[in-house]
């Protein structure tokens, strides 16, 4: 890690609401092999006194008021950030000792590469994790690189590129980082998924209850916001459930679209991890569960336009 006084290259934000889980996280940054042996961390919360075991020589905490949206927070430490190259972790994941060194690599490989994204696989390898990870973490699943969307649990972006596309959207609470990685597409920067680093991720959903609540939470909180921004970019699939984004319509969608949805993600995973198939029920029913929570969203967001033109 960097000292003090020189200026790092990476800087790697941890935006964190879980003090007692971002220790572990903070432990596996400060061992990163990095090839350029100079990069910091910047820990932004609002619970900085709950923190206060964090080594203040390695770990620069960002004290906030309160807990922002998933955008604001990361957004408030890049504006902080001192590096060329900006590392986006969640608290509540543990990366291998070579993520930075191998992903920053990976960045630099071409002068158009935005952002370099990975692997995010639950530590706890039971039945029902590896369901929430194919259920709400799909994105995250692949075993073959390839050109997509990223997650931001795990992310490295060029700080020239996160500028270019404007950083996070501060007002989403949700599918912030889908529609930071399509403005980054847009503006003509590569997002490559890099198969070959896993990330553990202790997201505690390993109930069904849990599961299912997270994805509903997950489609109530996110509309069909981005789906309407960047309807240009989307899959036939996806433009279907915007023309078809009322709340007299969504309904009918919500059951044919789930399995649609379901038997493209397993036909694209099984031919990596054929025992995924076992995962499949499931993630058809958060599927479900993720459009009844945009339904319910479209519900309410009709009544209150109805309001303000009455």
């Amino acid at each position: 890690m960097c000292s003090s006084i020189a200026q790092p290259q990476i800087s790697v934000i941890v935006p964190s609401g879980r003090p007692e889980m971002v220790r572990m996280t903070i432990e596996a940054l400060t061992e990163q092999q990095c090839d350029s042996n100079c990069y910091e961390v910047l820990l932004v919360t609002p619970f900085a006194k709950e923190v206060k075991q964090v080594p203040s020589q390695s770990v620069r905490i960002v004290e906030v008021e309160k807990l922002y949206s998933p955008g604001r927070m990361r957004n408030i430490g890049a504006r902080e950030a001192r590096g060329d190259v900006l590392a986006f972790i969640d608290d509540d994941c543990v990366p291998p000792v070579d993520w930075l060194s191998h992903t920053v690599r990976r960045l630099k490989r071409s002068k158009n590469n935005g952002a370099v994204g990975c692997r995010l696989v639950c530590g706890e390898r039971t039945f029902l994790n590896r369901c929430a990870d194919y259920s709400l973490f799909a994105a995250y699943q692949y075993r073959e690189s390839r050109m997509i969307a990223l997650g931001s649990a795990a992310l490295i972006v060029r700080r020239q590129a996160f500028e270019a596309a404007g950083g996070f959207d501060e007002h989403l609470l949700a599918s912030e980082d889908w529609d930071f990685s399509l403005r980054l597409q847009e503006k003509g920067w590569y997002c490559f998924f890099d198969a070959k680093v896993e990330v553990h991720h202790y997201h505690g959903r390993g109930h069904i209850v849990s599961i299912l609540k997270s994805a509903y939470l997950s489609g109530y909180r996110s509309g069909l916001v981005v789906q309407r921004r960047h309807h240009s970019s989307l899959s036939w699939l996806a433009r279907l459930s915007v023309s078809l984004g009322t709340p007299w319509l969504y309904w009918l969608l919500i059951i044919p679209y789930s399995l649609a949805l379901t038997a493209v993600q397993g036909i694209d995973n099984l031919r990596d991890e054929p025992s995924a198939v076992l995962f499949l029920p499931m993630v058809f029913l958060s599927r479900c569960s993720y459009h009844i929570g945009v339904w319910v969203r479209l519900l309410q967001d009709n009544k209150r336009s109805q309001k303000v033109s009455s």
